[in-house]
């Protein structure tokens, strides 16, 4: 299959190796279980921040001049900047709370 890729479209298709992921087979308690988690929820979390902010922008291009519809697109760019520094802050807590203490949280 990765050579019928290669073929068509004549990129190297990316090939990982879920052995080299270093990721916990089983899990012992609740916090094996956050530790494995925390960086995924953190991304797609970012992500959907950072598309709700792309939302807002579009609202507020498509309001035309209404207020009403920009205020409300200003209100969505607002909740998605303030959803993001809510995100970013508590992933470098977790970070900050690894070093000083010395956990491993996040397995970065």
């Amino acid at each position: 299959m990765i050579d019928l890729i290669d073929k068509l479209i004549g990129v190297k298709a990316l090939t990982l190796d879920p052995a080299s992921l270093d990721l916990p087979t089983s899990f012992t308690d609740l916090g094996s279980v956050v530790s494995a988690a925390l960086p995924l929820i953190v991304s797609v979390t970012g992500l959907g921040m950072f598309g709700y902010l792309i939302f807002g922008g579009i609202r507020y291009i498509m309001a035309a001049g209404d207020t009403k519809q920009i205020q409300d697109a200003v209100r969505t760019i607002t909740n998605a900047v303030i959803g993001l520094a809510i995100v970013f802050t508590s992933f470098w807590a977790v970070r900050i709370i690894e070093t000083v203490f010395g956990l491993k949280i996040t397995g970065y």
